[in-house]
């Protein structure tokens, strides 16, 4: 059990721990450096890629009438997601890694590295959910060769 009978200014004259500055070698700051460097032009390239997805449904919602209005608004939802959430996760841990360099910041740090773990986590599932279906198409194959003959 818990002593909760503490005086209530137990703590008060003490000086705050102080907060840990980020200690890095320069191999180290130049390689996270070049790494939220490389992640932001990949961030970029991802958004034009967005946007191209976008003009391409919009096109196909505007010129197909209502099978290109479908097909448009899920290519914009699918592919978009798609897209779009690795896009942002990958612009979100250069800028705060940047920042967290310029500033000395371990909380920016912090953040940019759970962005970092939000996009493989993003690429994880998608490459389990990329698999489970080429497995599903090779027992679906196997099995209407196996019904063939």
């Amino acid at each position: 059990m818990e002593d909760t009978n503490q005086p209530l200014d137990t703590g008060f004259g003490a000086a705050p721990p102080a907060r840990e500055t980020l200690q890095f070698s320069e191999p180290v700051r130049a390689d996270l450096l070049e790494s939220a460097k490389w992640t932001l032009f990949f961030a970029i390239l991802l958004f034009i890629l967005l946007g191209l997805i976008a003009i391409m449904s919009f096109l196909a919602m505007a010129a197909g009438g209502a099978a290109g209005m479908i097909g448009g608004v899920l290519a914009l939802g699918s592919y978009g997601s798609l897209i779009f959430f690795p896009g942002w996760f990958y612009y979100k841990f250069s800028t705060l890694t940047r920042r967290a360099l310029a500033f000395s910041d371990n909380d920016a740090l912090g953040e940019a590295f759970v962005y970092l773990k939000r996009f493989y986590r993003f690429v994880g599932i998608l490459m389990i959910v990329v698999i489970s279906f080429y497995l599903l198409f090779a027992i679906v194959g196997i099995s209407m060769m196996g019904s063939r003959f």
